[in-house]
């Protein structure tokens, strides 16, 4: 007999850009924001609970943003410079991701190594929360 743990593993590319980098800064304090976000995505086309969103504060700040409310149950402290957002759940689910930054060849460089996280389920469907997970996350702004 076998168990095999990795039948149900997707995996998913998702290329995000941001142009105009010079001016970002600029343009969300005129907007009153500290971070901008990409579209919601998904990892996993049949699975409802496989909702993602990418984040960018250029100055680590807060990655709070206005785009989705259900992107948004997470600890209000939490900052750094590039997060992966999970839509907020009670299910569990386990995660390998890893960052890459386009440079200025064109290549894509790896932005730190492959991190793999289990989202644990939680006790009551009433309990979600939305998992953040980035290369340089802290609990206080820099």
């Amino acid at each position: 007999s076998t168990v095999s743990y990795a039948s149900d593993v997707v995996k998913r590319e998702f290329i995000w850009e941001v142009q105009g980098l010079s001016w970002i800064e600029q343009k969300l304090t005129q907007e009153g924001r500290a971070c901008t976000n990409s579209n919601v995505f998904d990892v996993d086309a049949s699975d409802a609970s496989s909702k993602y969103m990418l984040v960018f504060s250029p100055r680590g700040g807060s990655l709070k943003h206005d785009a989705d409310d259900d992107f948004m149950y997470f600890d209000d402290d939490l900052a750094g410079t590039l997060a992966l957002i999970r839509r907020a759940d009670s299910y569990g689910t386990s995660l390998c991701y890893r960052f890459f930054l386009r440079d200025a060849s064109g290549e894509f460089q790896p932005l730190g190594e492959p991190t793999r996280v289990a989202v644990a389920a939680l006790d009551s469907a009433d309990d979600i929360e939305s998992f953040v997970g980035g290369p340089d996350l802290e609990t206080e702004s820099k």
